[in-house]
């Protein structure tokens, strides 16, 4: 088996960077019993409201150009859509911030249920600027095969994080540690971005003309007409849960919710990031001397499958004994609400390795529509749980099948245009 692996590029490069976002997702899951036991679940619910603001930001700072880079016909190109994303966001994200301080503070305190959040609004922007540097060179890395790299980029990017948000937790240096450490972090690792990016690459973004990002831009005007607000749509979508649940009961409730998704972040993204960022590349190739990936397309979904559904069967059962082991007493009720979301999570975990594939056939008018979908059947399922059932578990739920739903038709429209022309 070892030299049809060596042999394999497909699974040499989903290993080596699996085994890099493996590492990635294990340091910040195992600071969590510290973290947990330095926050209460009301300080990680205000961290879920920041971190809500900051992923509507970074779409809108970066007008998801970097989206382009994998597809630029030339790597002059993708440098130019690096820098363009770069120098828009920093120009969007100053005026987002006057907006968020002198117009929404007291209506998003007021929405989030959170009277500190208005204080903390100044940080969203930077933490924003910091995501798209972060976001670009990761597409970057995907489109030049710098995957070791990129597993690296990852571990820094994650362990930065962490480590902050331990630190300041035990120096009390500030009274809301977990929102500044996940910024400092963010900090760190997007610096760490930029100087690999300009070492390995420099004289390719130092070529790129200030006068030539315009034209830049409207030949790739497709991507803020219907993927940024397809983004959108879909920041919203993972936003809605956090915005409606503190508005219908409270912070705590905000904190449980958060940290269950949390926990399934870790071993969705250990193999879902891995696989989307290779595959990606890979069905790019295809298209390009084939004009069909579905072979590969097939056994990607076969493996993803047995992955998702194997590791179902095995952990949902011991979820609520397992948080509480991990994160200490009181927190069960995480493990439960986990419980309730586990088969929606199963299918976003083959859903989202498989999504590349919109960018990669030029398909952003469905992914837009995909996206609004998204985005409407989560806001109904939030708002029947609140106001129906008045009920967390209701909420959920709701949450799970909706969904469900929606992770299902991004596969099977995934695996139709995997067919080609």
């Amino acid at each position: 088996m070892a030299p049809r692996i060596r042999g394999n590029a497909f699974v040499k490069n989903s290993l080596t960077l699996s085994g890099g976002v493996a590492v990635a997702q294990v340091l910040p899951f195992l600071f969590y019993p510290l973290l947990g036991r330095l926050f209460s679940a009301g300080e990680f619910g205000l961290l879920a409201a920041v971190t809500a603001i900051v992923s509507v930001l970074s779409v809108v700072g970066s007008g998801r150009y970097e989206a382009g880079i994998l597809v630029a016909k030339s790597k002059r190109e993708a440098a130019r859509l690096a820098v363009l994303c770069v120098t828009m966001s920093v120009a969007v994200l100053v005026a987002s911030w006057a907006v968020l301080q002198f117009v929404l503070a007291e209506p998003l305190a007021r929405w989030f249920n959170e009277p500190g959040l208005s204080r903390w609004l100044f940080v969203c922007p930077v933490a924003a600027f910091f995501v798209v540097v972060y976001n670009v060179y990761n597409e970057w890395c995907v489109r030049e095969g710098y995957f070791k790299a990129l597993g690296v980029n990852k571990i820094v990017n994650s362990g930065a994080i962490a480590v902050s948000k331990v630190l300041l937790g035990v120096v009390k240096i500030c009274s809301q540690g977990l929102v500044v450490g996940d910024v400092i972090g963010r900090g760190i690792s997007a610096a760490g971005c930029a100087v690999r990016a300009w070492m390995k690459d420099g004289r390719w973004f130092a070529a790129v003309k200030l006068g030539s990002l315009w034209p830049t831009a409207m030949r790739h005007k497709g991507y803020p007409l219907y993927t940024m607000p397809g983004q959108l749509l879909n920041a919203l979508g993972q936003a809605a849960p956090v915005l409606m649940i503190a508005y219908f009961f409270d912070k705590t409730e905000v904190g449980y919710f958060s940290m269950a998704m949390t926990l399934f972040s870790v071993p969705i993204n250990v193999v879902s990031s891995a696989i989307r960022d290779v595959y990606r590349r890979q069905a790019n190739d295809e298209f390009a001397h084939q004009g069909s990936c579905l072979g590969s397309f097939r056994r990607v979904l076969m493996l993803l499958t047995v992955i998702g559904v194997a590791a179902l069967l095995l952990l949902v059962w011991f979820l609520p004994e397992l948080m509480e082991l991990f994160m200490g007493a009181g927190w069960g009720q995480s493990g439960r609400y986990a419980q309730l979301l586990a088969p929606a999570m199963v299918i976003m975990f083959i859903s989202n390795s498989l999504s590349g594939l919109f960018i990669v056939v030029d398909k952003l008018r469905q992914f837009f529509w995909w996206q609004f979908y998204f985005a409407g059947v989560t806001l109904l399922s939030v708002w029947l749980g609140g106001v129906l059932m008045d009920s967390m578990e209701g909420v959920l739920i709701l949450l799970t099948v909706g969904r469900a739903t929606a992770y299902a038709a991004s596969i099977v429209m995934t695996y139709r245009y995997a067919k080609g022309n």
